[in-house]
């Protein structure tokens, strides 16, 4: 069995290394494929050994995420036919086997049984609540020093394949009529984990934006990216006023679970996925996960 993982980055080292030391203690480098969208030369340092490509990036333009990922899907397709398994994470979202069933993240997903064509996890963002929780401090594993999280049905992406698939747009849905929904493995997404590293990380994407011919704003990617700064700062002080484990339930998404698989259905553009819905009572990480990464 041979397991791929493939992501993409744009200006964003310190997730690509992250990304590159968490993936590269489970399976040789040579088997993590990283694609540059246009010449990023700190990725040949930190992804030496990995299968770097570098793609052309050109100028600004109104459907460059959509044609991005559209490389995306055909690079992981063509994969497919060399590797059993394919994985695709943005740069900021790891790939996690709940430690309760041990370390061997690739072991695992070997396991799976061979007529389950696609898995999605379960996705948890990691959020960093600032009235609690201190600046992050890049000489300890991050999961030692945020406990935080919330369950966003956004990020449980159709991201393990064993057949060419096409996914929506950054991995949102995808073609495959049946879901699978890991008991498992979890996608942690990290954008928020220190506030003032999303909020620098915001305005650096706030300072790509071009100008249609028209003359009104060209804002490249979706959801968060397109909010003005005093948007962006509102919701990220919003955090703060999240409960914490109200619910009781601890790191039992039962009722998650349920709801992602009875809500997946095929939509206008002919992508199955599921309801989106985000948590706003926070869940404190079990002890079994601190230091993973």
């Amino acid at each position: 069995m041979s397991v791929a993982f493939v992501t993409m980055v744009y200006d964003d080292a310190f997730f690509l290394d992250l990304w590159v030391r968490y993936y590269s203690r489970f399976t040789d480098r040579r088997n993590l494929y990283v694609i540059t969208h246009g010449p990023q030369d700190y990725a040949h340092e930190i992804a030496a050994g990995c299968n770097i490509i570098e793609v052309n990036r050109r100028a600004p333009y109104r459907s460059m995420d959509q044609d991005r990922f559209q490389l995306v899907n055909h690079l992981c397709s063509g994969l497919n036919y060399m590797f059993d398994w394919v994985v695709y994470n943005d740069v900021d979202e790891l790939l996690v086997l709940d430690p309760a069933l041990g370390e061997d993240l690739i072991g695992y997903i070997e396991g799976i049984d061979r007529r389950t064509r696609v898995v999605s996890p379960l996705g948890v963002e990691v959020l960093h609540r600032v009235d609690l929780e201190s600046d992050y401090d890049p000489s300890r594993a991050m999961l030692a020093q945020r406990k935080y999280m919330r369950v966003n049905a956004w990020y449980c992406k159709p991201c393990l394949t064993q057949i060419p698939l096409q996914w929506g747009p950054d991995g949102h849905g995808s073609e495959h009529e049946v879901y699978t929904l890991s008991e498992d493995l979890y996608l942690f997404h990290l954008k928020w984990f220190d506030q003032q590293f999303h909020i620098d990380r915001h305005q650096d994407r706030l300072n790509m934006r071009g100008t249609n011919e028209d003359g009104s704003a060209l804002v490249f990617g979706a959801g968060s990216w397109g909010w003005s700064k005093f948007e962006y700062q509102r919701i990220s002080n919003d955090y703060l006023r999240f409960t914490i484990e109200k619910k009781g339930t601890g790191f039992d998404f039962t009722q998650e679970r349920e709801r992602l698989k009875r809500s997946y259905v095929k939509g206008k553009t002919g992508f199955y996925s599921t309801d989106w819905f985000v948590d706003g009572d926070l869940r404190i990480l079990p002890d079994r996960f601190i230091g993973l990464f």
